[in-house]
C-alpha cells in the first residue's frame, strides 16, 4: 500500500515538475501577492508596502499587499502554506508567525519549518516600551514601583494573543514580578491607539508605529528591548541599562514562499527583496521607523528561522505562557 501511494505520489510530481520549471524560466509573468497575516496599518504592513513599490520595479509586476489578519498571524500564514507553489502568493511573516506560533498553539494549521521555501530576512528591530505622557512613570523603574503599588490595576496592550507583543510582555511582566492584566487589540494600529487614548497603561510596541509617536511627545519611551539602543530614539535605554536584565528580545520579519517553489524562483525574489532593501530611499525610511534592514540569502534565513523556531518554542513552553 505504502508503495503504490509512493508511485503515485512520484507519478504526480512527473506531471507537475515539468510545469513549475517551465513558469520558473518565465516569471515573472503576472502580478504577485504579498499577504501580511496581520490587520493594515501594523507594524508588517507598513515594512511590506515600502518593500512592494520597490520590488514592482524590478519584477516589472504589480506587487498586491493582501492583509488576512486573524490568530496571531495564523491564518494568513496558512493560506500561503496552502497556496500554489509558484511565486505568484508569497508571505511577508515574523518572529511571531515562524517562531514563537508553534510554542503557544496545540494544533497549528501549518509547519512553520516544513511548509514554506524562506526567501530572506528583511528586518529585525527592538521593542519599545511606551506609556502616554499622561503616565505618573517617567522612567522604568517608576513604572514598576506604580504597578507593583497597586497589583492588578495596571494593563499592557499587545497586536493580540500569541504574538511578539504578548510574549514580550510576558517576559517583561516576568523579569519585573509585576501583576499587570494583558489586553490583546486586533492590531499595532490598534494597540497604539488604544496608548494614544489612554486605554492601557503601555505597551512594548513595534518601533515602526511609535518612534515617531515618541518623537513628537505625543507618547512617552521608557527603553528599549534590544540589546543596544535604537539609533532612531538614542536617548533611551536598553532594559538591561535600566536595570531590568532577560528581556532581550529583537524582533524580525521575512519573506515565505510555499514549499515547492522552484528554487529559481526563490531566488529571483531573493535578489528582488535584497534589492528593494538595498536602496537609499528604503534603507533610510526603514532606519528612521527604527528598522534595521537585513536582506540575507536563502540560507542564511533557513538558518536563522530554524534557530529561532527552536529556541522560542522551548522558552514559550518551558515559562507556561499560554494563549489567553
Amino acid at each position: 500500500m505504502r508503495t503504490r501511494r509512493f508511485l503515485k505520489s512520484l507519478f504526480a510530481l512527473s506531471l507537475v515538475a515539468p510545469v513549475l520549471w517551465a513558469n520558473a524560466q518565465t516569471y515573472p509573468a503576472r502580478p504577485l501577492t504579498i499577504v501580511v497575516p496581520f490587520p493594515a496599518g501594523g507594524a508588517l504592513d507598513t515594512v511590506a508596502r515600502v518593500i512592494a513599490e520597490q520590488m514592482r520595479a524590478d519584477l516589472g509586476q504589480p506587487v498586491v499587499v493582501d492583509n488576512r489578519a486573524g490568530a496571531g498571524g495564523t491564518i494568513g500564514s496558512a493560506l500561503v502554506a496552502r497556496a500554489a507553489p509558484d511565486g505568484y502568493t508569497i508571505l511577508l511573516g515574523s518572529v511571531a508567525t515562524h517562531a514563537i506560533a508553534a510554542g503557544l498553539y496545540a494544533k497549528l494549521a501549518y509547519d512553520p519549518i516544513d511548509d514554506f521555501a524562506p526567501i530572506t530576512q528583511l528586518t529585525s528591530s527592538p521593542l519599545v516600551l511606551t506609556t502616554s505622557p499622561q503616565s505618573k512613570a517617567k522612567n522604568v523603574a517608576e513604572l514598576i514601583a506604580e504597578a507593583k503599588a497597586q497589583p492588578g490595576r495596571l494593563n499592557y496592550a499587545s497586536t493580540g494573543n500569541g504574538t511578539a507583543l504578548h510574549i514580550a510582555g510576558e517576559v517583561f511582566r516576568k523579569a519585573t514580578g509585576v501583576d499587570v492584566v494583558h489586553v490583546p487589540y486586533g492590531g499595532g494600529a490598534q494597540a497604539t491607539s488604544a496608548m494614544l487614548a489612554g486605554e492601557v497603561s503601555y505597551v512594548l510596541g513595534n518601533p515602526q508605529l511609535v518612534v515617531s509617536l515618541i518623537q513628537s511627545g505625543r507618547l512617552r519611551g521608557l527603553a528599549v528591548t534590544g540589546p543596544a539602543r535604537l539609533a532612531a530614539l538614542p536617548d533611551l535605554p536598553t532594559l538591561k541599562e535600566a536595570g531590568i536584565p532577560g528581556v532581550d528580545i529583537t524582533t524580525w520579519f521575512g519573506l515565505w514562499a510555499p514549499k515547492g517553489t522552484p528554487a529559481a524562483v526563490v531566488e529571483r525574489l531573493n535578489a528582488s527583496a535584497r534589492k528593494a532593501l538595498a536602496a537609499p530611499e528604503v534603507a533610510r525610511q526603514l532606519q528612521a521607523q527604527g528598522d534595521a534592514p537585513v536582506g540575507s540569502s536563502v540560507a542564511d534565513f533557513s538558518a536563522h528561522v530554524r534557530a529561532e523556531h527552536k529556541y522560542w518554542v522551548g522558552f514559550v513552553r518551558s515559562a507556561g505562557i499560554k494563549v489567553d
